[in-house]
């Protein structure tokens, strides 16, 4: 925890420079699974990764302290994973094989890029715990007891949290891919 306080210090006192080493040194490797999670590639990932770095650079002095600065990286890590993402499938030249299919044959086809891009869509529209709660929980299978202490958000209203998620996220893929 010494650490994190080094680097408010290092936020209130302005240096930007010494922050950012710092967040560079203690934030990558709990970053780098983020922007993979999204993207399913790791150098692709370690792009994302260094983009969103430059970001964070640039963006460091307009920090506001509304959420924990790691929150704050986390989610500028993610947004440049999604772009990245959707980047690279207006690029690419060959079409998915991976199609999931209902267990009733009704017609219904999706091939995972767009399961992947409707998940995505449905996590942007929940609010931001929420959407937090989940990411880190669905996506990066982190307890509870961790997001809590990441969070400062009691146990119990983290699975709350998640539960409205879930639900809301169900919700809203049966209307995007048509499912009973």
């Amino acid at each position: 925890m010494e650490n994190h306080k080094d680097i408010k210090s290092l936020l209130l006192q302005e240096q930007w420079e010494a922050c950012f080493y710092q967040i560079i040194e203690q934030y990558t490797e709990r970053l780098l699974p983020v922007a993979f999670g999204v993207v399913k590639d790791v150098d692709l990932a370690q792009d994302c990764l260094q983009n969103a770095f430059i970001s964070i650079w640039k963006n460091l002095h307009t920090f506001k302290g509304d959420s924990t600065l790691f929150t704050w990286c986390y989610t500028i890590v993610r947004n440049q994973a999604i772009k990245e993402l959707q980047r690279e499938k207006k690029f690419r030249n060959h079409e998915l094989t991976d199609y999931l299919h209902p267990a009733a044959d009704d017609g219904l086809h999706w091939d995972a890029a767009r399961i992947e891009s409707e998940l995505a869509k449905a996590m942007d529209r929940l609010p931001e715990k929420q959407r937090l709660v989940f990411e880190l929980r669905y996506d990066q299978d982190m307890p509870f007891a961790q997001i809590s202490e990441l969070t400062g958000t009691s146990i119990g209203a983290l699975k709350a949290n998640y539960h409205h998620a879930k639900l809301k996220i169900q919700e809203i893929l049966k209307v995007e891919l048509n499912l009973p």
